[in-house]
């Protein structure tokens, strides 16, 4: 009887110091998760500002307008859609104990349709669309004050190029042009910044799921004012406007 609780005891030990070896090594695995590459996919609403297309009218020879002649185009978007993707590291320890930060590189594109506007106040028919092309780099920190946190929040801010895509094409809404006269047009590329926040759920040791609001602006770019009339395309005005958005979306981070 003695010999048989010798060896429950040894028995006993044994499966205790075998646990306490795979806790350090069962949290380690769980630390080394934390840190890493991982992929992120978004898809969402964009609200664009409305454009305030500013310039001044210097037409070609033979396109109407009148030289040194306001050109101010205002217009207004229906809400659109924006898909973005992006490839990331989590870094597991931060400057601060309770920030972990974490970069991307990121590619977004995002497109709106016309809904109205004016030229030099007037009264016009408007249609088309503007859409934007971004490459940016972004820092983000992730709020982390427990290792069993399930909802994160998180902030961060990013910085790279934009290409903004105009289509606009308005008409004198004056019952005898039925077809645009005059359009803006141009895909010029301008500086892109952004400023998000937003809350990541852990779903799994693989996947998380964020939901992420975002204001983006693509700074100083020229565009044309373009007489389109009848298949022309004859020069009218050289044209400035700031892109700003703000966006929300839903998305997906997979580690690996």
């Amino acid at each position: 009887m003695h010999r048989r609780n010798i060896l429950t005891s040894i028995g006993i030990t044994a499966i205790a110091a075998g646990f306490a070896l795979a806790a350090p090594a069962q949290a380690q695995a769980e630390n080394e998760r934390e840190e890493g590459f991982y992929l992120s996919a978004t898809a969402g609403a964009d609200f664009l500002n409305d454009s305030d297309f500013v310039g001044t009218q210097n037409p070609d020879v033979g396109v109407p307008g009148a030289a040194g002649a306001p050109a101010n185009v205002n217009v207004g978007y229906d809400t659109g859609f924006a898909i973005r993707g992006a490839v990331g590291y989590r870094l597991k320890k931060g400057l601060i104990s309770f920030l972990k930060p974490r970069f991307e590189l990121e590619v977004g594109y995002s497109e709106s349709d016309v809904s109205g506007g004016n030229f030099n106040g007037g009264n016009q028919n408007f249609s088309g669309d503007l859409s934007k092309l971004t490459v940016t780099a972004a820092a983000y920190n992730d709020i982390v004050w427990s290792p069993n946190q399930k909802i994160i929040p998180y902030f961060g801010s990013g910085i790279g190029i934009g290409v903004v895509d105009a289509n606009i094409n308005y008409f004198p809404n004056n019952g005898v042009a039925t077809a645009p006269t005059f359009g803006v047009r141009g895909n010029p590329t301008g500086l892109v910044t952004f400023n998000a926040i937003g809350a990541t759920v852990k779903a799994s040791e693989t996947f998380d799921i964020f939901a992420e609001g975002r204001y983006t602006n693509v700074r100083r770019r020229n565009f044309d004012r373009r007489f389109i009339a009848g298949g022309a395309d004859g020069f009218n005005a050289r044209l400035r406007d700031d892109t700003e958005s703000f966006g929300v979306g839903i998305g997906v981070r997979a580690k690996f």
